[in-house]
């Protein structure tokens, strides 16, 4: 009776890999071709990118029910021209937020903080400007207005001041001017204190949220106002210091804008990663005399080794340029895969020739090639299709940003391990071929034996060993000192049944972290986290989070005609 071996498929996989290995020894040229080729056409997808950076669509579910009932509020209740009722938005298509903080722990709704704040608003409606096809526009122009009212503005601030001001008591987080208003979306840092009546009364406050709504409708009117947006920025960028007030503001495209800013501050850290493999992996590739200190001009492999990255770096951008020829959404976060890739791309570099370095010098190269494809590409090949099942699973998540992230990360995987099997591998076999033929590995020119050098120069600069006659001997297989060292010491004090059992109880130690850690795993994501360091925006999110968050927007309820109840929280657009 035959019984299936637990390792069922690693000698048929090392059988194909030992014949297809010899097969690319004899004919590497194509297998060099293709993919430089087959790059080159999938970089050209990088022209035609055009990220998506719409920060709601990319981190929230595609099944959440608060897109649907988003969407349904908007249908009935559109924030249109001369439709528009503050507080009731829950979207933020197109608007600007100021926070403003009282300095030195100062009491806002006293007169002076008031008098720069009525500053402040006047010259964000009247000051800020765009000119759009001869035609001059202000905040007036571009409000979201109730009927004609006018823009809804921020008078409220002025008339809960002026009341404070008078010893009119403020209850909180509710006040009642002719009708009912929710004060605890609009002021923060509150002080409170209660009257004789045991009603809860402001006793002071520290920070006012100025919110701008803008038509987002028709397209050619958001545009205006994203430009208006934009002007905003720049005026509150240089706005004079004031001595009662300090400032943080937002609009409806910053999060998008310095999302991409995230991204775009990798791109010059990928390519200082990327040097720096380089390096590491030259350093790496360079093998010495044995018993001297010249390098072995034949078997190191400095320009394989840069290769072996380059080929990684290939992966990336057939992966990347090609999904984009597919119309697969691009998003800034992907920018991080490079990171991950080329770092697998290189460690599996570094196991092929690694595996090279293991045969007999003295065999031919197709038989070379074959025992190194026999004995790492079964390895790469496990280590790659575990890495590209495991972002393949992420694709089916809910959440597009992490859904795009996994398409390309698993995409670039797989093209990495095949540009490995392919492009390294032939690169490979010519770097045996010219290792047997005792060639530099830098100019291809024949070296000089180690007893024929007699020169400084030459055995700095050209010195290269040769394989022994013998195939058994011992020279003809190039251990190096990290092998030698975990062969001949780590293994067996590993083994050492003390040893055992103390890599048991830290195992153990760390498996009971991880369980604490998972099951204390706060949910979410902040927005503040996303930023960079010097983001403008990181200040506003650190002023909302201290002052407005603690009690947040009011719970709106909405009947639709046939009795559906929905619920919403109008600050954030987030409904259950």
């Amino acid at each position: 009776m035959n019984v299936l071996e637990f390792g069922c498929m690693e000698r048929p996989l090392a059988n194909f890999f030992r014949g297809y290995g010899a097969f690319v020894s004899r004919h590497p040229f194509p297998f060099i071709a293709f993919p430089v080729l087959i790059t080159l056409y999938l970089s050209t997808g990088f022209f035609t990118l055009t990220p998506q950076t719409d920060a709601i669509y990319l981190y929230t579910p595609t099944d959440a029910p608060s897109k649907t009932e988003r969407q349904i509020i908007h249908d009935l209740w559109p924030l249109g021209e001369d439709n528009y009722v503050p507080g009731r938005a829950v979207t933020q298509s197109r608007e600007a937020q100021v926070t403003v903080v009282a300095k030195n722990g100062g009491n806002i709704l006293l007169p002076e903080y008031a008098r720069s704040i009525k500053r402040l608003d006047m010259y964000i409606q009247n000051r800020i400007k765009v000119r759009f096809r001869n035609h001059t526009y202000t905040y007036r122009e571009l409000c979201l207005r109730w009927k004609n009212r006018g823009c809804p503005g921020n008078n409220h601030i002025q008339i809960i001041s002026e009341l404070y001001n008078h010893g009119i008591n403020i209850t909180y987080p509710t006040f009642r001017i002719g009708s009912s208003g929710y004060l605890g979306a609009g002021i923060g840092g509150v002080s409170l204190s209660k009257d004789d009546n045991g009603t809860v009364i402001l006793a002071s406050a520290r920070a006012w949220l100025m919110v701008y709504q803008l038509k987002f409708f028709p397209i050619n009117v958001s545009y205006v106002s994203g430009i208006w947006e934009k002007t905003f920025k720049l005026h509150m960028d240089n706005y004079p210091e004031d001595p009662f007030i300090s400032l943080t503001y937002f609009h409806s495209q910053t999060l998008a804008e310095e999302l991409k800013r995230n991204a775009d501050s990798l791109a010059p850290r990928f390519i200082f990663a990327f040097v720096i493999l380089v390096i590491f992996a030259v350093i790496c590739s360079m093998v010495t005399i044995k018993g001297t200190f010249y390098f072995d001009w034949v078997l190191s492999k400095p320009i394989l080794s840069v290769f072996g990255v380059i080929n990684a770096g290939m992966g990336i951008a057939s992966a990347m340029g090609g999904l984009i020829l597919l119309d697969v959404q691009y998003n800034d976060i992907v920018a991080v895969m490079p990171f991950l890739v080329v770092a697998v791309g290189t460690d599996n570099m570094f196991l092929m020739v690694a595996a090279v370095k293991r045969t007999c010098r003295a065999a031919t190269v197709e038989q070379r090639i074959g025992e190194c494809m026999a004995d790492a590409a079964v390895s790469i090949l496990i280590t790659a299709l575990t890495d590209a099942f495991s972002f393949g699973v992420g694709t089916i998540t809910t959440i597009p940003a992490v859904q795009i992230f996994c398409i390309y990360t698993c995409c670039a995987l797989v093209l990495t391990f095949l540009y490995q099997i392919t492009f390294f591998c032939a690169l490979l076999s010519l770097a045996t071929k010219w290792e047997a033929e005792g060639r530099h590995c830098l100019w291809l020119t024949p070296t000089i034996a180690p007893k024929l050098a007699s020169s400084p120069s030459n055995r700095l600069l050209w010195l290269g060993s040769r394989p022994h006659p013998d195939p058994k001997h011992a020279s003809n297989i190039k251990h190096c000192s990290a092998t030698k060292f975990f062969q001949n010491w780590y293994a067996p004090i590993l083994m050492q049944p003390a040893i055992k059992a103390l890599a048991g109880l830290w195992y153990c130690i760390y498996v009971g972290f991880a369980i604490y850690g998972c099951m204390h795993l706060r949910e979410g994501l902040e927005p503040v986290n996303l930023l960079v360091d010097d983001s403008y925006a990181k200040p506003h999110y650190l002023a909302l989070e201290q002052h407005f968050w603690h009690y947040g927007a009011t719970l709106q309820t909405f009947r639709r005609p046939k009795g559906c109840l929905l619920v919403s929280r109008s600050s954030s657009g987030v409904m259950c």
